[in-house]
């Protein structure tokens, strides 16, 4: 008997290639589209790393360039002498003096607390120290400049402040104060210690940073404007106060937290 092939309609060959070709397809779409993915990921990585190395760096130069104003050159503060510390009678006498020029002349202004101190004008501050009433003749005359005093100032807050500068934890209880006055004046009193005087002086020259504030306000000055709150708020006033980890951290919290100061410690 002869034996008839049986057709099944079974085509192996066929089959194969078929399957091989639609898995093939499948697979080379699937890596394609965890390629593209893997690369988009990429991408948006490296994007965000670039935009915050952007903001790193220019917020490390701004730091630099606040912290250099405040710090003498020097090869030019070799032969120049040191600034002397400020007593609570000439504190005084320099915020009234201060601040009387500036509600008569609000261009007076222009350049304070962003220019660094002049160490040719060194000696003439300190002669202005001596007595309160040198004080108040070297601002009226002009003696000792808007621009130069105030970088004056900044020095003596940190060291008024000295190893007490105010914490990430302190910060946020004098934001959390801002609407009681007595409260913030008692935890900048206790901050000062014991010496009534460290806090007199504090009080007295905070004061001149907060009427170059209101004035700001009153006239409604923007960034254009030779004189503007920027100037407060950039790393040279703040890290006179606050510590460094604590500006780093949270510079904005820092600039609230110095106006709730400036308010409520003001003379």
């Amino acid at each position: 008997m002869v034996s008839m092939p049986i057709n099944s309609g079974f085509e192996p060959r066929k089959i194969d290639h078929s399957v091989l070709h639609s898995v093939t397809t499948a697979v080379g779409d699937g890596l394609r589209t965890i390629k593209q993915g893997f690369l988009s990921c990429l991408e948006c990585v490296a994007n965000s790393l670039e935009t915050m190395g952007r903001y790193v760096q220019s917020g490390l130069r701004h730091v630099a360039s606040a912290l250099g104003s405040l710090l003498p050159n020097k090869s030019k503060a070799a032969g120049s002498p040191k600034l002397n510390t400020i007593q609570p009678a000439t504190a005084e006498a320099l915020r009234l003096a201060m601040t009387q020029r500036m509600d008569n002349n609000p261009d007076y202004m222009a350049g304070m607390f962003r220019e660094s101190l002049e160490q040719d004008k060194i000696r003439t501050i300190n002669a202005a120290l001596k007595q309160p009433e040198k004080m108040t003749e070297a601002i009226q005359r002009g003696d000792v400049s808007g621009t130069n005093a105030s970088a004056c100032i900044k020095r003596w807050l940190g060291e008024t402040i000295g190893e007490n500068k105010l914490t990430a934890a302190e910060i946020e209880s004098i934001n959390a104060l801002k609407y009681n006055s007595q409260a913030v004046k008692d935890l900048i009193s206790e901050r000062m210690g014991t010496d009534a005087q460290r806090y007199d002086i504090f009080c007295s020259l905070l004061s001149v940073p907060q009427r170059y504030k209101e004035i700001c306000e009153t006239k409604g000055v923007d960034t254009t404007s030779p004189y503007n709150l920027t100037v407060l708020t950039n790393a040279g006033l703040p890290l006179q106060i606050f510590s460094p980890e604590a500006y780093m951290r949270a510079p904005a919290k820092c600039n609230d937290a110095l106006f709730v100061l400036m308010e409520h410690c003001s003379r």
